[in-house]
C-alpha cells in the first residue's frame, strides 16, 4: 500500500508524452457505446465509438486496437473493423508535426481529429491522463494488483458531491475502479459501473516498454490520404452558414449597443474608478519550476471534500485586458461581426469589483450575499438550504429546487480543480496572518477550469488549513487582469436557518425553469415574454440568430 499522498502524487505526475511503449488496447461496452461527454471536464476515447466493435453473445461489444507511443508525444493507434474482413482497419496518430486521422473510403474517409490537450491530441485520455480523477472524486486504495504483467495499485473512485461544483460532469456511472501503474502513474485498466452493472471497460494489455519500433519516426507518419491537423494546436478558421448568421447577428448587436441610452460610457464617468491592488508577495517565477510536493497535492485534493466555511470573497476584473487580443484573433478566424461586438463591449469596460459574503455547509447548502456587483441587474443574494434555491433581485425573487452553485467566485472556497492544471512551487509563507503555500499555475490545455481563472499564467496562494484560495492572480500579456481573494475565514458551524431566504409579502416571485438561458433572461428587469423566448431561440437555433437577436434587442430597447 502506498498511502493516499503517494497515490495522489503518482496520478498527478503521470506524463504519457515522456513514455515509449507498445500495447494492445481493449474496450468493452454495450449494448450501446457510452454517451459522448457533455462537458470539457470529462474526456472519453472516441475510437470505439467511431470504429465498430465486435458484438458478443451477451449483446455487449468489444473493440480492439494497437497502440504505439514514442518520445515527444508521438503516437499511433490502429483499430480493425471486424465487419469488413481482413485488412479492414482505421488509424490515427501524431508524428510530432501533425496529428492525422485515416479511414478507408468505405468507412466514410478521413474523420474529425481527436480531443486536443495542450497542443497535442490524445489517443486514450481516460487511461493516459489520470490526474482527472483528483478533482471531483473520492479515492480509495484497494491494494496491489498485477495488470498486463506490470505492478499496479487498485483504486476505487467515487464521484463526490459538494456545494462548490467540483464534481465531474454528468456521467453514466457511479463508481470507477482503476489499476494505476505503480511506476508510470498511467491507468492500465478502467472499469466504470452503475448500480453494480458494467458500463464500460478500457484496458491496456501486452504492454512492452521501450520497444524498438517506438524509436523509428516512420512508424508515426500519416498514411497517404489522411486528414491532417496541427500538432501544435493552432485553431483553424470557422465557417459555414450557422457561423455566418451568428457572426452577422453579433455585428448587428455591436452596432446597436453603442446607441443604447444606458450603455456604459454614455453617462457620467465613475468618480472613483476601481483599481486592481498591487500584489504582495509578488507572483512566482514559473521558468523551470518543479511540481509541488505530495503534501500540497493532498491539501488541494482534500479541499474538494464537503466542508464548513465562511469568508468574504472579492474579485477585481480588468475585462479589457483579457479581451484585448481577441478581436484580432476573431478577425483572423473569419469573425468580423464578433470582433466588432467585442470591440464595443471592451471599449466601455473599466476594472470592476465583486464582493460577497460566502457561507458553505456541506453539499447543496450555501449562501452568497453580494455587497458589490458590476451590474445592478444581478442577484444580490443567492442561497440554497439543500431543498430550495433563492435568487434575490432588487424587485423580485426567483425560487426553484436545489441546484449546484454556479457563481465563479465560489471556486475560491476549494482548490481541487487546480489539480487539472500544471502547478509549480509550493513555498511556505504567511498571508494575512494565515499559514499558506504559494503556487505557480499554467494551462494543461483543454481542461475545464472555473470562470474566475480567465487567463494564464496565474499565481495561487492556498490556505494551509482549509485548502481554499486566499489569493488568485491571473495575467494576460504580462498585465494583471484578475485578482480574486478570500478574507475573514471561519470554519465554525453555521446555523441551518441562515441558508433560508424569507421573502417579504408582495414580492414578485419567479419560478425557476431549470433552463439557464430562459431563467437568466427572465431575471432582467422589464424583459419577459417575447424577449425571453427570442433569447432562447438565439442560443438554441443558430440558423435563426439574426432575426431572434433583432427581436430580443427591439423588445429590450422598448422596455428600457
Amino acid at each position: 500500500m502506498t498511502g493516499l499522498p503517494d497515490l495522489i502524487g503518482l496520478l498527478y505526475r503521470a506524463d504519457w508524452t515522456r513514455l515509449s511503449l507498445s500495447a494492445e488496447l481493449r474496450a468493452e461496452y454495450g449494448p450501446e457505446p457510452p454517451p459522448p461527454p457533455r462537458s470539457p471536464r470529462k474526456y472519453r476515447s472516441r475510437w470505439y465509438r467511431d470504429w465498430p466493435g465486435q458484438r458478443q453473445d451477451n449483446d455487449r461489444y468489444v473493440g480492439h486496437g494497437a497502440l504505439l507511443i514514442g518520445p515527444g508525444g508521438r503516437w499511433r493507434l490502429v483499430c480493425p473493423d471486424p465487419g469488413r474482413g481482413a485488412g479492414g482497419e482505421a488509424a490515427e496518430g501524431n508524428d510530432g508535426e501533425h496529428v492525422w486521422s485515416w479511414r478507408p473510403l468505405e468507412m466514410g474517409g478521413p474523420a474529425p481529429l481527436p480531443v486536443r490537450e495542450n497542443g497535442t491530441y490524445l489517443p486514450v485520455p481516460e487511461l493516459l491522463c489520470p490526474s482527472r480523477l483528483l478533482g471531483g472524486y473520492t479515492l480509495e486504495e484497494l491494494g496491489p494488483v498485477t495488470v498486463a504483467g506490470r505492478d499496479a495499485i487498485a483504486v476505487a473512485a467515487t464521484p463526490r458531491r459538494d456545494a462548490l461544483g467540483s464534481r465531474p460532469a454528468q456521467q453514466a456511472y457511479d463508481r470507477v475502479e482503476v489499476a494505476v501503474d505503480a511506476e508510470l502513474g498511467i491507468l492500465l485498466r478502467r472499469i466504470e459501473t452503475s448500480a453494480g452493472e458494467l458500463v464500460a471497460l478500457t484496458e491496456l494489455t501486452d504492454v512492452t516498454m521501450d520497444p524498438p519500433e517506438a524509436a523509428d519516426p516512420a512508424r508515426f507518419a500519416p498514411r497517404p490520404g489522411s486528414h491532417l491537423g496541427d500538432a501544435k494546436g493552432e485553431k483553424p478558421a470557422v465557417s459555414g452558414p450557422g457561423w455566418a448568421a451568428a457572426d452577422l447577428a453579433a455585428g448587428g448587436l455591436g452596432a446597436l449597443t453603442r446607441y443604447l441610452p444606458n450603455w456604459p460610457g454614455r453617462g457620467a464617468p465613475a468618480e472613483q474608478p476601481e483599481v486592481i491592488p498591487s500584489p504582495d508577495p509578488a507572483p512566482l517565477e514559473l521558468a523551470g519550476g518543479s511540481p509541488p510536493p505530495d503534501e500540497i497535492l493532498e491539501l488541494l485534493y482534500r479541499s474538494g471534500e464537503p466542508q464548513i466555511l465562511s469568508a468574504m470573497a472579492r474579485q477585481w476584473l480588468d475585462f479589457a485586458a483579457i479581451m484585448r487580443r481577441m478581436p484580432e484573433e476573431m478577425r483572423a478566424a473569419g469573425g468580423g461581426g464578433f470582433a466588432s461586438l467585442i470591440d464595443t463591449v471592451t471599449s466601455a469596460m473599466n476594472v470592476t469589483r465583486t464582493e460577497a459574503r460566502l457561507r458553505v455547509s456541506g453539499p447543496d447548502r450555501y449562501r452568497l450575499d453580494y455587497s458589490a456587483r458590476p451590474r445592478p441587474a444581478d442577484a444580490t443574494t443567492i442561497s440554497c438550504d439543500g431543498e430550495r434555491c433563492w435568487w434575490v433581485f432588487q424587485d423580485r425573487t426567483m425560487v426553484g429546487p436545489a441546484t449546484p452553485l454556479r457563481e465563479a467566485i465560489v471556486s475560491l472556497a476549494e482548490s481541487s480543480w487546480l489539480l487539472r492544471l500544471r502547478l509549480s512551487g509550493g513555498a511556505e509563507l504567511t498571508y494575512r496572518g494565515r499559514p499558506a503555500r504559494q503556487l505557480g499555475v499554467t494551462s494543461s490545455g483543454g481542461e475545464h477550469v472555473p470562470g474566475l481563472l480567465m487567463s494564464f499564467p496565474a499565481d495561487a496562494i492556498v490556505d494551509a488549513e482549509t485548502g481554499c484560495l486566499l489569493r488568485l492572480l491571473c495575467y494576460a500579456d504580462d498585465t494583471l487582469a484578475v485578482w480574486s481573494e478570500l478574507d475573514d475565514i471561519s470554519t465554525e458551524p453555521i446555523d441551518p436557518d441562515e441558508f433560508q431566504v424569507h421573502v417579504p409579502p408582495g414580492t414578485r416571485i419567479i419560478e425557476a425553469t431549470g433552463n439557464l438561458i430562459t431563467d437568466a433572461v427572465a431575471a432582467i428587469p422589464g424583459v419577459k415574454g417575447t424577449a425571453a423566448r427570442a433569447a432562447a431561440e438565439a442560443v438554441n437555433r443558430t440558423a435563426g440568430a439574426v432575426s431572434a437577436a433583432r427581436s430580443f434587442w427591439d423588445d429590450l430597447r422598448g422596455h428600457r
